[in-house]
């Protein structure tokens, strides 16, 4: 009767965190076939640490494993239930490859971002439900099996893991998401390692570069989380690029492009490279223009790492030269995109006789409110939209005074270059989009209930005289669909910059570009997906 009593007090508090979990969900987000799966998988996974435990002999060693198994268990159930409850989706192997990309900064945005009262109160009541089970479960409480017992406990753990598996339920599973993620991460890590991004030159054959004798500046400028549905310029309501309107008679606009990915890393990893690490050798942007003989600036104000070197970070030390602005931890302390201005002035000084600058923009990254400074608080008002609660509006206002502020550090960017004389251009897209209560209620990006948003993006062209004379660029193109996966392609057409692997039919500045089928995300047809589900 003593062990029955202790099964049942140590199942209670097993049990607990999995309904609480599970309540959340139904209460404070919309309740779908994922929480029924997830329960399942919790109960299953639950069932599994439980008999584990008693499979040891020492009364220590089980304390120890019960309560770190407990701890583990009860965070997992935090995490995923968070995730669902911001994303309203299952949390994903996606998730696991940002969180290894992220740095303290964006973490901290994040978490100002979205935690509110209903995830406080609900890791309140985990922390008191831990905290009365340690007090509790004590070493004698500890469950003693006779060998039969403990051949039946393992008997069941190897049951439930292979109801676990077959079921298909183990793709709910935190620990087993961590562990597949974690070794497809580092897989990932070493193409990289292997590939010598970093190195100065690539394994481009065969460059050449066409009209050598006039002094070349070309700037790309890499945007961050801007969707083109929040830009005037591209027919949104709101003025928010009043220096770019003013400018529009100048500029290639660019109006059916979208991104690859819905992440900054997977995004620029296809962008940036020839082949986006699908190949066992790859090879840079950056590593092209300096094979054809350009001195390359890479200037960024996103933070350079994460835990580990990202990729972005890795292609970036391939540049002569290399600037990081944003050094802060703390996030409402990040430099504004406008100090890469003063970069930019330098660089174009420089007297080399050709020169490819890069300028990575922390953009419209949320925390929204902290990307622009308070002479850009222009939007204040209750925007249009189906939704109208205080976090929507506020939300939508910051992210597009933020917008308002990336319009001024492009037009500053273009009249710098203006004033350079030369012949140049600035191509600027933003590695994704950016869902902000438009398609539905949320705010941010995610794979795994994407909206179109999330893959539409600016994509502008500015020509200086001196490069239209020297270079024609049809105008048929401008509603052509593109996907910047191919954008390598692009930028050597338009810098005149030949290589052997060069396909003209994939730039988007060709008389030759044929669209292709449009695949983002893992598989998702753009142009044939039903984007209704996602709202």
């Amino acid at each position: 009767m003593d062990h029955l009593k202790l099964i049942k007090k140590s199942l209670v508090f097993w049990v607990l965190p999995i309904l609480v979990s599970f309540l959340f969900e139904i209460f404070c987000a919309d309740f779908n076939s994922y929480s029924l799966n997830n329960l399942l998988e919790n109960l299953l996974f639950f069932s599994i640490l439980f008999l584990i435990v008693p499979l040891f002999s020492n009364r220590t060693i089980k304390l120890f494993l019960t309560r770190y198994l407990y701890i583990l268990f009860v965070f997992g159930l935090f995490v995923e239930t968070v995730f669902y409850y911001i994303f309203q989706t299952n949390f994903t192997a996606s998730a696991i490859f940002i969180l290894l990309e992220t740095n303290f900064s964006e973490a901290k945005e994040f978490l100002d971002f979205y935690i509110n009262v209903y995830i406080i109160s609900y890791l309140f009541i985990l922390i008191v439900v831990v905290s009365i089970f340690f007090k509790t479960i004590k070493k004698k409480d500890i469950i003693q099996l006779s060998l039969p017992y403990k051949l039946f406990a393992g008997v069941f753990v190897l049951i439930f893991l292979v109801l676990l598996k077959l079921s298909g339920l183990i793709s709910y599973n935190m620990p087993y998401l961590i562990i597949k993620s974690t070794k497809a991460y580092w897989v990932e890590q070493q193409k990289m390692n292997n590939s010598n991004i970093s190195s100065s030159k690539g394994h481009f054959t065969q460059v050449s570069k066409k009209n050598k004798k006039e002094q070349e500046l070309f700037v790309l400028v890499i945007g961050e989380s801007t969707t083109r549905n929040h830009m005037n310029i591209y027919g949104y309501p709101r003025e928010t690029t009043p220096r770019l309107n003013l400018l529009k008679n100048e500029l290639d606009l660019y109006q059916n492009v979208i991104s690859p990915h819905t992440y900054t890393i997977e995004t620029l990893k296809q962008n940036l490279t020839l082949n986006g690490f699908k190949k066992s050798k790859e090879s840079s942007i950056v590593q092209l223009m300096n094979q054809a003989g350009f001195k390359t600036f890479w200037f960024s104000n996103q933070q350079p790492i994460g835990p580990f070197d990202s990729m972005v970070t890795e292609i970036a030390k391939a540049s002569d030269i290399l600037k990081f602005t944003n050094l802060n931890r703390h996030s409402h302390n990040t430099p504004y995109d406008g100090v890469l201005l003063d970069n930019l002035i330098a660089a174009v000084k420089d007297p080399a006789k050709r020169k490819f600058i890069v300028i990575h923009l922390l953009g419209t990254h949320l925390n929204y409110g902290y990307r622009f400074p308070e002479r850009f608080n222009k939007f204040n008002k209750s925007p249009e939209g189906k939704y109208k609660d205080k976090k929507a509006i506020e939300t939508i206002n910051n992210y597009d005074n933020a917008v308002l502020y990336v319009d001024y550090v492009l037009a500053e960017s273009i009249e710098i270059l203006k004033q350079a004389n030369l012949k140049s251009y600035l191509l600027y897209f933003s590695d994704h989009g950016e869902e902000v209560y438009q398609s539905r209620y949320f705010s941010g990006h995610t794979l795994s209930k994407a909206t179109k948003n999330m893959f539409e993006i600016p994509f502008i062209l500015w020509r200086s005289e001196k490069f239209k004379k020297a270079k024609f660029i049809s105008k048929e193109n401008y509603s052509k669909p593109y996907v910047t996966d191919d954008l390598i392609h692009s930028i050597s057409d338009l810098s005149d910059v030949d290589f052997e692997e060069l396909l003209l039919n994939k730039s988007i500045f060709s008389d030759q570009f044929i669209p292709k089928k449009r695949i983002v995300g893992e598989g998702i047809n753009f142009d044939n997906y039903r984007w209704n589900k996602s709202k």
